[in-house]
């Protein structure tokens, strides 16, 4: 009896030598951390902004015919429609004359017809805002003789104002008509604070239909008309101030 005492007390003693060695080994925790920085930083963009296509910004157009190249950043005007109302015959009633398309070649190199349009770019990154002006600077004068067409006036309706896919810029507001007068800036487009900021595009209409008679010249049946080409200059300017209150 002694001895069977003797060997269950000695088998418990090696079950628990035994189990002990299988036991995990906790190992302590050597983990640590390590801060690493990451930045950017911005300045004003000056670069010339190529045209891009009004009906989509976000792919290129090359208009035909530019009358100049865009002006540099930071606050840039890319592009503005030279305006063409075709030739038309003299006429003593009062009539309206539509400016043609602008046309010009598409992102995969095919001719392509588009609204006229004029662009612009706010790459200053103080979020200022702008505003948008068109001076016509004499009345319209016949090339040969220097005979003024006395009365007649342009008129832009409806303009369409469109930027880049994804774009989270304020939009600016636009003027529902404009009438230019000689002499004197018409505004277009105001961008207040926190708007406009990247390339936006002001098209008058954003379809090749309403394209088509988004700019009238409108001429008085009692002006006279001589033989030839009768031309004028709009002068677009772009601010960086608006000189307006928002809304």
């Amino acid at each position: 009896m002694l001895k069977n005492n003797i060997y269950f007390g000695l088998s418990i003693l090696l079950l628990s030598a035994v189990s002990g060695l299988t036991s995990p080994v906790l190992a302590a925790d050597l983990s640590t951390n390590y801060n690493s920085n990451a930045s950017i930083s911005f300045i004003e963009n000056t670069d010339p902004t190529a045209p891009v296509d009004p009906t989509n910004p976000d792919n290129p157009f090359d208009p035909d015919n530019p009358t100049q190249p865009g002006t540099n950043g930071p606050l840039s005007i890319d592009y503005a429609s030279s305006l063409d109302f075709g030739t038309q015959k003299i006429s003593t009633k009062n009539d309206y004359y539509f400016a043609k398309l602008t046309k010009g070649t598409d992102s995969n190199g095919q001719p392509k017809s588009v609204p006229n349009y004029v662009q612009v770019t706010d790459n200053t990154g103080s979020n200022q805002g702008w505003n948008l002006n068109v001076t016509q600077t004499e009345e319209f004068t016949n090339t040969d003789t220097g005979h003024v067409l006395a009365g007649a006036a342009l008129v832009f309706f409806g303009p369409t104002l469109l930027t880049l896919t994804g774009s989270d810029a304020g939009k600016p507001i636009h003027e529902a008509e404009i009438t230019p007068i000689v002499g004197q800036a018409s505004r277009v487009v105001t961008a207040f604070e926190n708007q406009g900021q990247g390339t936006w595009v002001i098209s008058f209409t954003d379809d090749d239909t309403g394209g088509a008679q988004s700019i009238a010249l409108v001429v008085p049946g009692a002006s006279t008309k001589e033989l030839g080409a009768y031309t004028t200059t709009l002068k677009w300017t772009l601010g960086q101030t608006p000189d307006i209150t928002a809304p």
